[in-house]
Parts: C-alpha cells; structure tokens; sequence
C-alpha cells in the first residue's frame, strides 16, 4: 500500500479554490500552532516533529502563495482549473477622491450644522443611521436645546459623528461647538 501524501492545501487545512487571502490567513494559522511557544501542540509533540510540521506549513505557503508556482502545483495534481487562474488579478484603479473637509468658522451652531446639512440634502434619518445617534438628538442639537443635550462627553461624540456623515471635520467642529454650547448651560 502507498502511503497517503499530504497536500499543501491539507497542511494549511484549505482547498484548492481557496484565495490568496484564505492561504494568508491559514497560513498564520497553522504557523502559530507549531510556533516553539505553542500550548495546543506543546505535549503532543516533541521538538523535532514541531520543526517538521512547521517546515511542511512553510513549504506549502511558499507554493500556495506564489500563482505560478501553485499553477504548476495544481497541474502536477493532475487538477484542470486552479483559484490561481481562475480569479483575475485585479485592475489597478486610483481610489476616488474624497472631497476635503469642511471646516465651519468659528463659532459652530446648531443652526449652522443644519444649514451645511441642508445644503448638502442629507436629511436627519441618514445621519442617524450613519451614526447610530437619535434622531432627538440630532434635532436638540440643531436647536440647541441645552436643557435636552446629553452630558459634554456624549455631546462630543455625537457632533463628531454628525460632522462626520455630512462631510465636516469632525473634531474642530465639535469643539466649537462645545466651547459654545458650555457657557450657556
């Protein structure tokens, strides 16, 4: 009887659609198990078989790593279609630019931060959700409802997070804002 031959893709513990990103990740995974300082596999191997396996893991991401060599790899397998060379790279595209921020002149109000939310269309809800910040809140806040706002560290927050979703600097905003809002409590 012949025996059994192990994989690259066994030792990893993936398959062979796996993606690069699958093969990082198993990759780590299987390091750290045989890694000297490792408790799962400390009593159950010695020293020796440790490096073993951890040679066995390093050997089959070196391959599975490297599209070439995993295509010659699978077709030494005796496998047709390889993740290799069935997923394309992918093209080169510059991110969007993101417009700057908006910085509001001091001092920011309540009726400011609605005016540039506003003229930007995004209504209340959006922000909302964005955020996970209440809608109340966000209506106290546009109001200046001093009675209603929360304590100045949750009220930070949540400017922040409004100025943020509409396309403000969130932290000279909210300073503003605060320095403003403070003396009239």
């Amino acid at each position: 009887m012949t025996p059994r031959v192990e994989t690259h893709y066994a030792v990893l513990g993936i398959g062979p659609r796996a993606t690069p990103e699958q093969v990082d990740r198993a990759y780590r995974h299987a390091a750290g198990l045989y890694d000297e300082e490792a408790l799962a596999t400390y009593s159950l191997l010695d020293s020796e078989e440790r490096q073993q396996a951890r040679a066995r893991v390093e050997a089959a991401y070196v391959v599975l790593r490297d599209a070439g060599r995993r295509r010659e790899y699978d077709l030494s397998l005796g496998m047709a279609e390889t993740v290799a060379s069935l997923v394309p790279s992918p093209p080169v595209v510059d991110a969007p630019a993101r417009p700057p921020l908006v910085v509001l002149p001091d001092p920011v109000t309540g009726p400011d931060l609605k005016r540039f939310r506003e003229s930007r269309g995004i209504p209340l809800r959006e922000i909302a959700a964005a955020s996970k910040v209440g809608v109340r809140f966000l209506e106290y806040i546009e109001s200046e409802r001093l009675d209603a706002l929360p304590a100045p560290v949750y009220l930070r927050g949540f400017v922040q997070e409004y100025a943020r979703v509409v396309g403000l600097d969130p932290r000279p905003t909210a300073q503003s804002y605060l320095a403003r809002v403070a003396g009239g409590r």
